[in-house]
């Protein structure tokens, strides 16, 4: 199998992280999503940036939840490692569980990722025996050039 066909996953214990957070909701599955999340993370990192913050030097995760016709809703959050009391501008706080985690670290190139994460839930996970954490989300985090897809898995 060439290496860029080989999926590039690893076990990992993710730590809890506290995250400004707002949610994209989607009516329809036909729907563009990329450019609506985009901007959502645009507005966290601008809000960041008003208390300070460097969102340069901060994780950005995205919480996917589908249904069978695909995606319903897309949480943006951004790592956020100050206190703050209340709702502000309609960004709230929550925090992320961390836990025991496969990750597939994959190129950030729409071509590659879809492909890239059907194999990892398709193939990979029932291959290695590997189950799935109902309980948690399964996390999006992205870097400048790669994101990680994470799946919570039991032991």
């Amino acid at each position: 199998m060439s290496n860029e066909n080989r999926l590039r996953v690893g076990i990992a214990s993710l730590s809890s992280v506290h995250v400004a957070h707002l949610l994209c909701a989607f009516s329809t599955s036909s729907q563009k999503h990329w450019p609506r999340i985009h901007k959502t993370f645009q507005l966290l990192r601008e809000w960041v940036v008003g208390f300070g913050l460097d969102p340069d030097t901060l994780l950005h995760i995205g919480i996917p939840s589908l249904d069978d016709k695909g995606l319903t809703t897309y949480d943006c959050c951004i790592e956020f490692p100050l206190p703050i009391d209340e709702e502000s501008n309609g960004v709230s706080q929550i925090t992320l569980p961390g836990g025991k985690y496969a990750v597939l670290r994959i190129k950030k190139s729409p071509a590659l990722i879809s492909k890239a994460i059907r194999r990892f839930r398709g193939d990979y996970l029932p291959d290695n025996r590997i189950t799935v954490d109902q309980s948690r989300p399964i996390y999006e985090i992205y870097y400048v050039d790669t994101m990680e897809y994470c799946i919570p898995i039991l032991d």
